[in-house]
């Protein structure tokens, strides 16, 4: 991200399980920490910072210049009620699928799908696609009576790649105001080791390409998306996506290899060409909430998308990092004004260790995380892996008893952390600190780098700014006060350029 871009930029102690309705009871887990000072030595290359002409973060396009993201208008043409083509609102009925699907075969583009209140057996899939209860259709909506009075009841049940709803290359489509759930009665995700639980469908709502050709311009709003095992909603290799005021919960699953994902924005593992018709961008995750205690990742992108914004976003909880950056090269991506409490692991993680299939590392460069809540999570914000360029800026973290640290950088080179407010904690807190990376298996070892540490306020924390290991390091015009351990320690041998601090 260039310099000038990032100026123009710049602008709860017991209380915190209640929120938005929610209880949510956590419990700590642990994870690696570097103890041992290390110096400038035992690095690897870092991932590549290119990314194309494109240069600026969130919502814009190649110039910079800011854009809106195009949403489909209200439905213009016919209502189509699914009871008028033999589909039962009352619960346990035959099957409704097919009626359902018999709307929207009827329906012309401008025309909308509606299902009345009730609840909608869908026992059977598509004829043209075994992997699906209902495909969409480009310019047809799909909308209910409401979140908790319209359900989708399916009776999808593991199967591989299984779907609730569809759409493959849809366009200019609004998939709104009803439940989708499964009859799996089994016990839900709590295990992030356990790749052998299952159950109910593998995604709730599927949007991705067909034939290279993305799926844009959909609006997926007001819906409550709960027992499924892999992804709630999940957006592959399309654009112009915009997901809000959804609810997300209880998947069945949070195990390793993709299970337990609220919402997943995926680009295609191969695909790093932005003038390709299904390149990943410009998608909106705004206002949704998500229920943690049974997600593995709440808000997760994944492989190179890019300039897609995550915004405005409760989370209670989560078994891992709550946002997260994959480490699959995602770049120049906005997350602002989430609030995220109690989350087990980080907040918002920038670069991922795991990996079965495809092996994480970096994220890309040019990501901005700024304007964030983050509340009693275990790590507020983490950059790891080589993730380059990343700007954290006026974020607002309150630590909890089990919290470690309130921004941690490891290998990280030119992150920027500016306009920080971080507080509370107990013992070995500490509001900012700097460490070496470990990587995972030979991947993204080494130690920060280029790390500049600008204008933070750090007041009523167990201990400021600890520095392990780095170098090229600037700490300028922070205030730290009310500290009651150490405000600030450098390991042996770390040189830091340093202002005041008050």
């Amino acid at each position: 991200m260039k310099k000038s871009v990032r100026n123009s930029r710049r602008g709860l102690a017991n209380s915190w399980w209640v929120v938005l309705g929610l209880v949510v009871l956590l419990t700590a887990c642990t994870v690696e920490e570097s103890e041992e000072p290390v110096g400038s030595d035992d690095t690897v290359e870092t991932a590549p910072s290119e990314h194309g002409d494109w240069q600026d973060p969130g919502l814009v396009d190649r110039s910079g210049a800011p854009i809106e993201v195009p949403t489909p208008g209200p439905a213009t043409g016919r209502t189509l009620d699914v009871t008028d083509f033999g589909a039962d609102p009352d619960p346990d009925s035959q099957d409704d699928a097919p009626a359902i699907r018999a709307a929207l075969e009827a329906a012309e583009p401008g025309d909308e799908v509606l299902l009345p209140a009730g609840t909608y057996d869908l026992r059977s899939t598509d004829p043209a696609d075994e992997s699906a209860n209902i495909v969409l259709r480009s310019g047809v909506d799909l909308r209910g009576e409401g979140q908790e009075r319209t359900v989708l009841l399916t009776s999808l049940d593991g199967e591989d790649d299984s779907r609730v709803i569809r759409g493959s290359g849809v366009h200019d489509v609004i998939v709104a105001d009803f439940t989708i759930t499964s009859r799996y009665e089994g016990p839900l995700g709590d295990d992030t080791k356990d790749g052998d639980a299952s159950g109910g469908p593998m995604y709730g709502i599927y949007l991705g390409a067909h034939e290279g050709q993305a799926s844009s311009r959909v609006l997926v709003e007001n819906l409550n998306i709960r027992k499924f095992e892999r992804h709630g909603i999940s957006v592959k290799a399309s654009r112009e996506v915009t997901l809000s005021g959804n609810y997300i919960s209880e998947a069945t699953a949070v195990g390793p290899g993709g299970q337990g994902y609220g919402i997943a924005i995926e680009g295609s593992r191969d695909q790093r060409d932005p003038d390709a018709p299904n390149d990943s961008r410009h998608n909106v995750v705004i206002g949704n909430t998500f229920d943690g205690r049974h997600l593995r990742h709440a808000i997760l992108l994944q492989f190179p998308t890019h300039n897609n914004l995550v915004a405005e976003n409760t989370i209670v909880g989560s078994h891992l990092d709550a946002i997260d950056l994959h480490g699959e090269g995602e770049y120049l991506n906005e997350i602002r004004n989430n609030t995220v409490i109690g989350g087990q692991r980080a907040g918002i993680a920038l670069g991922n260790s795991g990996g079965a299939k495809n092996k994480h590392d970096a994220s890309g460069p040019g990501n901005w995380v700024h304007s964030n809540d983050l509340i009693g999570n275990r790590q507020g914000i983490l950059v790891i892996l080589g993730t380059p360029d990343t700007l954290i800026e006026d974020n607002r973290i309150t630590a909890g008893e089990d919290s470690k640290v309130g921004i941690e950088v490891r290998n990280a080179p030119g992150t920027e952390l500016q306009g920080n407010r971080i507080t509370g904690g107990t013992d070995e807190f500490w509001a900012i600190r700097l460490s070496k990376d470990r990587g995972t298996d030979g991947r993204g070892k080494g130690i920060p780098s280029g790390i500049r540490i600008e204008h933070n306020v750090i007041r009523q924390a167990a201990n400021g700014i600890k520095i392990d290991a780095g170098k090229d390091l600037s700490i300028i015009e922070n205030v730290v006060d009310g500290i009651e351990g150490d405000k600030l320690r450098v390991a042996d041998g770390i040189e830091v350029m340093s202002g005041s601090a008050q």
